[in-house]
């Protein structure tokens, strides 16, 4: 079996967000993104975890700043993304899990898990996608690499993640 090449891309003058991007997948998503050249902005909700997450890439010579962010409030994610973008990457990464049997699960649970991993996906992708199509690009997205999920334009049905949208 013969392993597919990652194309080689080049992302300089470029400016990426990366949802929880302060540690695990987000924090590699981001160091990528900036040693694909790209100024990466990582947002989650730990300031700590921010600035030692930057302070490593700024060490290692990549351009990085942190943007405390709680990604399930939706006008917060409108003002704080207008005033720190425009971005032309973004990497939604933000979610969790509250595992445990199913009868068990207490409403809270469920909504605390559909906040941050659909609505927050919503919001944060509404909001780029705004700037996007304010600078007149398009803006895609994918969940899957077979599968393009988003793309910029007026109507919800097309902007929403492949995870909120139906298979019909």
């Amino acid at each position: 079996m013969q392993l597919p090449q990652a194309p080689s891309f080049r992302l300089d003058g470029q400016r990426a967000l990366v949802t929880g991007g302060s540690r695990g997948i987000g924090l590699a998503a981001a160091t990528a993104l900036a040693q694909a050249g790209a100024h990466v902005t990582l947002a989650a909700r730990s300031a700590t975890d921010l600035e030692q997450a930057c302070q490593a890439l700024r060490q290692a010579g990549l351009a990085a700043d942190a943007l405390v962010l709680d990604v399930t409030d939706s006008a917060r994610v409108e003002r704080d993304i207008a005033t720190h973008g425009p971005f032309q990457v973004l990497v939604n990464n933000a979610g969790m899990n509250r595992p445990r049997p199913l009868v068990d699960t207490p409403d809270a649970d469920i909504d605390a898990v559909l906040d941050l991993n659909v609505k927050a996906t919503f919001y944060v992708s509404r909001a780029v996608s705004r700037q996007l199509l304010a600078a007149g690009c398009l803006a895609a997205s994918s969940t899957s690499p077979r599968r393009w999920a988003m793309w910029a334009a007026p109507d919800a049905r097309c902007t929403a993640p492949a995870s909120m949208r139906s298979k019909a």
